[in-house]
């Protein structure tokens, strides 16, 4: 699941590139991954997620321009989401297949939620990825991450169900997660007047908010994606006089933070 996520994580990289070339207008890319300065075809072994980017130095091996870091970090941030999110989901499942094969449905509902979570997240990577580069993203990826982030919901509250909790309850508890990371990010990017946050990031925290799908887990991501914002981008933004702040990269990350603290705390602490 390491590798797997490392995998998709290069993945990610290169459709926020091939997204943003169909954006301008410009020639699609093709089949293979080539570099963005020299146009060179890329060979395998310079596609080996994490290992190239470490043996070749972040730079081009033939025109040696600089290949950004963030296809390092998203490449890292997925492998490691991957590896602990199976830990926390998938391993508990396998462990007691026993017991959970006589109750199929809910079986089928926490395998259900695992695999939706890892498909949001690399959406969320593509998102990132391409925010961080260009400033933007792209509704049509900001629709796709609700509506996961969304079936990621419901399959939550289908499990409240089958486990006989409440569903108002989770229901309740949803909607004031929501109020808190999205109604949150709606306010600064009014009042503010998208300096601080663009039109986008507060769509973004929706799909955030709806898969976490709990108000204490959406509070910690919108603390950990300002106070990330702050260390990283505001000291940058002060000294070149740059007012704007892409925050969509912070709530990705504090996310993912999250998500897997989340989720494998209870089991560190149990």
């Amino acid at each position: 699941m390491f590798v797997l996520g490392a995998v998709f994580g290069s993945f990610a990289c290169c459709q926020a590139w091939r997204w943003r070339w169909r954006v301008l207008g410009k020639k699609d890319l093709g089949q293979w991954s080539v570099c963005m300065h020299c146009k060179k075809r890329l060979k395998w072994y310079d596609n080996i997620p994490l290992v190239s980017w470490l043996t070749l130095r972040g730079r081009c091996r033939y025109c040696h321009a600089k290949i950004g870091v963030a296809d390092f970090l998203s490449e890292l941030s997925l492998a490691v989401a991957f590896l602990m999110l199976t830990w926390a989901y998938l391993l508990p499942v396998l462990e007691n297949w026993g017991l959970l094969r006589l109750n199929p449905d809910y079986l089928v509902t926490r395998l259900a939620i695992f695999v939706m979570i890892l498909v949001l997240l690399i959406v969320l990577t593509v998102l990132a990825v391409y925010d961080a580069k260009w400033g933007e993203l792209p509704t049509v990826l900001l629709v796709l991450a609700i509506v996961f982030g969304g079936i990621v919901a419901l399959l939550k509250v289908h499990e409240a169900m089958i486990l006989g909790e409440s569903v108002w309850g989770t229901v309740v508890n949803l909607a004031i997660g929501v109020a808190i990371l999205a109604g949150t990010c709606f306010v600064i990017y009014k009042a503010s007047r998208e300096r601080l946050m663009g039109s986008g990031d507060w769509l973004l925290a929706l799909a955030l908010a709806l898969a976490l799908a709990n108000w204490w887990l959406a509070l910690w991501t919108i603390f950990l994606a300002n106070l990330l914002g702050d260390v990283i981008a505001l000291p940058g933004a002060m000294k070149t006089g740059k007012h704007v702040v892409h925050f969509g990269p912070f709530l990705v990350g504090a996310f993912v933070i999250v998500l897997v603290l989340g989720n494998c705390l209870p089991l560190l602490l149990g």
